[in-house]
């Protein structure tokens, strides 16, 4: 198999094609079938089905399966790090745990701003909120219709992919949404890298 390579799709936002093999997107998204999933927030902790419809499930943890399903993540994280490190010199060693989202149809996620989740950065700070650099948002299947990624500023909408990654900066540069589901679900995992 050729090496990982950054795609670029314009305006520093990347597609990391085939990071995860296809056995491991169907093993995680059986994961997830396995276990409670709950609704998404908005910002920390709010839920707001006007913005954001979808379910999720976080990883990590003291639970076995939700630790060693994140571990498994990581270790493919670390191809987008040293990516990252190559291209642009900066290393982003911490990862937030990953979080797997399901949308089923008519779900959706409005146009948001990843680096943003309370009132302020001093408001964050004092809760240990670390601020999200590069977001991560791995695509584990693409036998739905709907779903794209888009990014208005941009003009660029992406088709999921089974298998890629899409990296982008976590900032106001890029507010992004993901487009509601027309048909079937769809799985994804996402993470925050840091500096």
């Amino acid at each position: 198999m050729p090496p990982h390579t950054l795609t670029p799709l314009g305006n520093e936002i990347f597609l990391v094609k085939n990071l995860l093999e296809p056995s491991l997107c169907q093993h995680i998204i059986q994961v997830t079938q396995q276990c409670q999933l709950q609704a998404a927030a908005i910002l920390v902790e709010t839920v707001d089905n006007q913005v954001r419809s979808n379910d999720m499930l976080k990883l990590g943890g003291s639970e076995p399966l939700l630790h060693s399903t994140n571990q498994l993540l990581f270790g493919k994280l670390v191809t987008v790090q040293q990516l990252l490190y190559q291209n642009y010199g900066v290393k982003f060693p911490f990862a937030e745990p990953c979080t797997i989202l399901r949308y089923q149809e008519k779900q959706f996620y409005k146009r948001h701003i990843d680096n943003i989740l309370l009132a302020s950065r001093f408001q964050e700070l004092e809760q240990g909120i670390p601020t999200r650099d590069v977001s991560i948002v791995g695509y584990l299947n693409d036998d739905f219709e709907g779903g794209e990624t888009y990014f208005d500023r941009q003009n660029l909408k992406v088709t999921p992919e089974m298998g890629a990654v899409l990296v982008f900066p976590a900032y106001f540069t890029h507010p992004h949404e993901s487009l509601p589901i027309l048909q079937g679900q769809k799985y994804v995992f996402t993470s925050w890298l840091f500096h």
